[in-house]
């Protein structure tokens, strides 16, 4: 049961009255000075990944902008965010319309604002509001609408704490079908707010985001259950957070919305970089999202990791990027990839290209990273990667692994690497789980960039060394990618 909590709440004295005051004049001092800024501030790059973390953890091969947390520089990102809001709304100004005009709804133009394939589509009449809500132990969930083509489902959600104290945010989703099963080939992901209550009405808003493959079979009503948990202040999510209730919304679905609404564009087009073979097959237009499908020659020497700037272009310049927030991809398997881009669905563009330049990839042989616990140091690893310091419980068990990381000041001011899986293995063969549980952050030892911290469970057995395979690393292969697909 989620009880609320007592009132703090007293009278301000004289005093405070003073110092609050004169808080504010301070403030609006800090304000104007990032105003006047504007015209340094429109040369600096915008942030391409503005979640604080993604919660839920994702089905195998799916690929998502991973939870990063800085220790360092918090209240200069917080300013950089603050004069980003200031210089540049990329929403239009004919979504903002849209959205605004219906009661609530204003939230959901900072959340698309990165996505200009969802903006066309809300612009172009795709948007279906809901307004459904589920109340549990005082705490109201409602989906105020919904984005759903063949290829995606995002959610538009209202979490309200009728206690009016601790704010609540989602814990987890999950979508059944109209017999109560799981719906199969999913894979969900949901995000903390960035900035819980930023209205100041008591309210949290944010999204879910639902990926369909080729093989789900969408039904004609989809039932999402969530749990809600805890907002607590400068504190990571904890299970205890979790409120016992399951709140659960009914989506109709109406399928001739969206049936058949997708652009196939057969490419089969290959390019080489540094000796990498990569096919570049075919690209698939939906409302919501384009999909471009990659393979890469299992001949290759490198393990082919992501593309750092692969953009579609049309005739006229215009670019539609990667989606950055949620599903940016999924990998089928080791050769073959789904890329997800900003959809120009709406836009009709009369020529089409595909164009890049860097890659990361690092040789096969250097992908296995190997660590002799007991004398506590690195026995493979590829460069520019070392270990720090090495945590033990009184008992000699591993704590905590803490690595340090060295990147490419040209790619990767704005991007953290969270290149360990999960899972290691040990000398026995055995494959172990950390749990899901790391950290990234600003490292302070000289010639490194970046700290990654590992943090072991006491309940698992192991025997060294171990060995976790690298999924993500900051070197690079480079060349020209310009390929027509329309």
């Amino acid at each position: 049961m989620f009880e609320p909590e007592e009132s703090t709440e007293r009278e301000e004295s004289e005093e405070e009255k003073y110092l609050n005051e004169l808080d504010a004049v301070e403030e609006m001092e800090v304000i104007n000075e990032l105003i006047q800024a504007k015209p340094r501030s429109m040369d600096m790059a915008i942030p391409k990944d503005l979640d604080d973390y993604i919660r839920n953890g994702l089905d195998k091969g799916l690929k998502v902008q991973k939870a990063r947390q800085f220790r360092k520089w918090s209240t200069l990102v917080a300013c950089l965010l603050l004069v980003v809001l200031i210089t540049t709304v990329r929403v239009s100004p004919a979504v903002a319309a849209v959205l605004r005009q219906i009661p609530g709804l204003g939230y959901i133009v900072e959340l698309i604002n990165y996505d200009k394939g969802l903006q066309s589509a809300v612009e172009n009449d795709f948007f279906q509001p809901l307004g459904v809500s589920d109340e549990q132990e005082g705490v109201v969930f409602t989906v105020d609408g919904i984005l759903m083509d063949e290829s995606s489902l995002v959610i538009f959600y209202t979490v309200e704490n009728k206690w009016g104290q601790s704010l609540v945010d989602l814990s987890e989703a999950k979508l059944f079908d109209e017999m109560g099963e799981p719906v199969k080939e999913v894979s969900i992901v949901s995000y903390a707010s960035a900035d819980p209550d930023q209205d100041g009405d008591g309210k949290v808003h944010s999204q879910i985001n639902v990926n369909f493959s080729d093989l789900t079979v969408i039904p004609n009503n989809l039932s999402v259950k969530v749990q809600l948990r805890k907002i607590v202040q400068d504190k990571s999510p904890q299970p205890s957070d979790t409120l016992s209730s399951t709140w659960k919304i009914i989506i109709p679905v109406d399928k001739n919305k969206f049936t058949d609404m997708k652009k196939v564009y057969e490419v089969n087009q290959n390019v080489v970089i540094e000796g990498q073979k990569i096919t570049f097959k075919k690209a698939t237009v939906y409302p919501t999202r384009m999909a471009l499908n990659v393979s890469y020659d299992p001949v290759n020497s490198k393990k082919i990791f992501a593309f750092d700037d692969l953009t579609l272009v049309n005739e006229k310049g215009e670019e539609w990027g990667r989606i950055m927030n949620g599903v940016t991809g999924s990998r089928p398997d080791e050769n073959h990839e789904i890329l997800f881009f900003q959809s120009n669905y709406f836009t009709e563009p009369k020529k089409l290209f595909l164009r890049g330049k860097s890659i990361r990839a690092l040789d096969k042989e250097e992908l296995n990273v190997i660590l002799d616990l007991e004398q506590e140091r690195i026995l493979k690893a590829p460069p520019n990667l070392v270990l720090d310091h090495i945590v033990k419980t009184s008992s000699r068990k591993v704590a905590e692994l803490s690595f340090l990381l060295k990147t490419n000041p040209e790619y990767d001011k704005e991007h953290g690497f969270n290149i360990f899986p999960f899972i290691f293995s040990d000398a026995r063969g055995q494959s172990l789980d950390t749990g899901e549980h790391g950290m990234l952050s600003h490292s302070e030892k000289p010639g490194y960039d970046q700290t990654i911290t590992v943090t072991f469970p006491d309940n698992i057995s192991y025997q060294s060394p171990i060995t976790f395979q690298i999924e993500d690393f900051p070197s690079r292969i480079t060349g020209d990618i310009n390929i027509r697909i329309k």
